[in-house]
């Protein structure tokens, strides 16, 4: 048996098994290099009841920028049941007290197994956070680096400064590779956290950061519960108020202790299910210095479609 805190990290270590072992199968999709003027949208889509609405065409969907449609100039959706593009992810773990010493061993002796899966398109960082910020491995496809990072957690004590580690995961992204073998990276944060951040910050300014880096957060809140708010329902934490999950197309799930595999099997999932959209501005605005709307719906009653960005902004004029 393993305490609620203990359970969250090896529910971590289970879903990064779960998305490298569906790294496994490729797809036979022509390799397409994407320019860097392409403004590029990650996004789901769901029904009413959140089941995911595969195998959507690309004229099933409509961008718009600032209110206008817009011709749609990359489009690519998963045609099969595992995941086939490669991914740059930051796992951030929480170790502001909630986890004790002998449960980290444990994550660190499970991911020699899972790493064991890693394909050499994609790539992983693991960094910590607590009152100290600390990035134990940078970008790495090699199993042994990534498994001696887990053995550096250090001490679990001190405050949470879960905001400030959230924007060093962007910073960390920006600097991942953007392609490998022609194909873009899709940019992921999955941050494990009770959801309560001691730092001051601007989530607007944090949202737009990670959007502009083209970064969907995904986070397990290890819940706090309120009598108050009956059976299963957890208190609303700083991280949900922030938005700044669902604002970059993300998802939050909730750890329960008595069962992990819903969490394990949703973030996979959503990854998977996801459509990836690219706009070339023209050239009265590509490089106007201006922040641009961008709104994508679907030909699909009662969809619902969770993007990865709801604005872009253009570079300013070249001196």
């Amino acid at each position: 048996m393993c305490n609620a805190a203990g359970c969250v990290v090896l529910a971590t270590v289970f879903l990064v098994t779960t998305v490298l072992a569906a790294l496994q199968t490729r797809s036979g999709e022509q390799a397409i290099k994407l320019e860097t003027d392409l403004v590029v949208v990650d996004a789901t889509v769901t029904d009413k009841n959140g089941n995911f609405i595969r195998n959507l065409k690309q004229d099933d969907f409509t961008l718009y920028v600032d209110g206008a449609p817009q011709k749609l100039d990359f489009f690519e959706a998963s045609e099969v049941a595992a995941l086939t593009r490669p991914i740059a992810v930051v796992f951030a773990l929480d170790i502001s007290g909630s986890i004790k010493p002998e449960e980290v061993t444990k994550q660190r002796e499970a991911t020699e197994s899972f790493m064991r899966l890693v394909r050499s398109d994609s790539v992983f960082s693991v960094m910590t956070f607590n009152d100290q910020i600390r990035v134990l491995q940078d970008f790495t496809s090699d199993p042994k680096k990534i498994n001696r990072a887990f053995s550096k957690a250090g001490e679990m004590t001190g405050s949470t400064r879960l905001f400030a580690a959230i924007g060093e995961a962007i910073t960390l992204l920006k600097r991942a590779p953007r392609f490998r073998d022609g194909r873009r990276l899709r940019r992921v944060m999955v941050v494990v956290t009770d959801g309560y951040g001691s730092d001051g910050f601007d989530a607007d300014a944090l949202v737009q950061r990670a959007q502009d880096a083209e970064t969907t957060v995904y986070s397990i809140t290890l819940p706090s519960y309120s009598a108050g708010l009956g059976a299963g329902q957890r208190v609303m934490t700083l991280l949900d108020a922030a938005r700044i999950v669902p604002l970059t197309g993300g998802a939050d799930f909730s750890a329960d202790a008595r069962d992990f595999t819903p969490v394990f099997k949703a973030i996979a999932e959503e990854i998977k299910a996801s459509y990836t959209f690219g706009y070339y501005p023209p050239q009265r605005i590509l490089r106007d210095g201006r922040v641009h709307q961008i709104r994508i719906e679907v030909k699909r009653s009662g969809a619902i479609v969770r993007a990865s960005r709801t604005s872009y902004k253009a570079p300013g004029k070249k001196r």
